[in-house]
């Protein structure tokens, strides 16, 4: 059979292959479209060891997967970093159990209260005894910890409501990484109660804890029309604002303090300090201070005081 020399390439390589088609191929299909061209242009050049680039193809699935990831990368890992688009994923969670009915604008503050106290290393005692096998230790000098915030989000959220939604109640529990905590005396050292009493467009937060401990409580005032709007928006969470101040605010005059309280009892340190040092650490630096200098360490707090009455026996020995 005769074929126009236009038709016939110049490589001889090429002619090669082309001579390799199976016999039921037909001399005048020569012109393949361009999709039957690519396969038969990578298998020449791959027979003279030549890497070429394949296609990518992108499918509905990857897409969803590579959009689904990026969602994961924006998505906020606690509530002071959250925006009106991008909420964490425990906030929602949480939420989602309260989507059979309608929520005040005060009981919406107290669960964002609810959500910052789990991000401080709080739990509510019930969902605490249910789930204390599972959750994961919480070290001194720490008290975020994602998958304990996601664990606990899933839960129903145990407090009381009083005089119309105007005053909420909650008994929290502080998680720490300490097997001893589980004794009985020591879990209710680690226990708190928090108050929420709406007054107006206000709500006064204490956070104190329980008999017979007369360790001193902590409190602020928070104006809920600041951080949870009156209108009607869907989804809900884009009703909060300013997240980021209220989690601080709370953090610093409420939890932290009550935290720090509660480990110092303990005799466990969340901070760098001079309490804790073993008594030779103590005498070689007071053996540096004069007398004026031991009296002003010594009215810091009643452990510092006892230290240095410590330290003056042992050196009049």
């Amino acid at each position: 059979m005769h074929v126009d020399s236009n038709l016939v390439t110049h490589d001889t390589h090429t002619r090669t292959a082309d001579s390799q088609n199976p016999p039921h191929s037909s001399t005048n299909n020569i012109h393949t479209t361009p999709m039957q061209e690519q396969p038969q242009q990578q298998q020449q050049q791959n027979a003279h060891g030549v890497l070429i680039a394949k296609p990518c193809l992108i499918t509905a699935a990857s897409e969803s997967k590579v959009q689904t990831e990026q969602e994961k990368k924006k998505e906020p890992l606690c509530l002071e970093n959250a925006t009106p688009e991008a909420v964490p994923l425990h906030l929602r969670e949480m939420l989602s159990l309260f989507s059979h009915r309608k929520l005040s604008a005060a009981e919406l503050l107290m669960l964002l209260i609810y959500l910052v106290a789990l991000e401080s290393g709080f739990v509510e005692n019930q969902s605490y005894l249910e789930k204390r096998s599972l959750l994961k230790p919480v070290p001194a000098v720490g008290c975020f910890h994602l998958f304990n915030v996601r664990l606990l989000s899933h839960l129903p959220t145990h407090y009381t409501r009083e005089f119309e939604d105007t005053a909420f109640r909650m008994l929290l529990r502080t998680l720490l990484d300490s097997k001893s905590a589980e004794e009985p005396p020591l879990m209710t050292a680690l226990q708190s109660s928090l108050i929420a009493i709406v007054l107006g467009d206000l709500m006064v937060v204490t956070l104190s804890p329980v008999a017979p401990s007369k360790e001193r409580g902590f409190s602020t005032c928070l104006s809920i029309g600041r951080f949870v709007l009156n209108v009607q928006l869907e989804p809900i969470y884009q009703r909060f604002c300013k997240l980021d101040e209220l989690s601080l605010q709370l953090r610093q005059n409420l939890f932290q303090p009550m935290r720090a309280q509660q480990l110092m009892a303990l005799d466990l340190h969340p901070h760098p300090s001079l309490l804790g040092l073993p008594s030779e650490v103590y005498d070689e630096i007071f053996k540096h201070l004069n007398r004026n200098q031991l009296n002003i360490l010594a009215n810091v707090n009643w452990k510092l005081c006892n230290y240095k009455k410590q330290f003056k026996d042992r050196r009049q020995h």
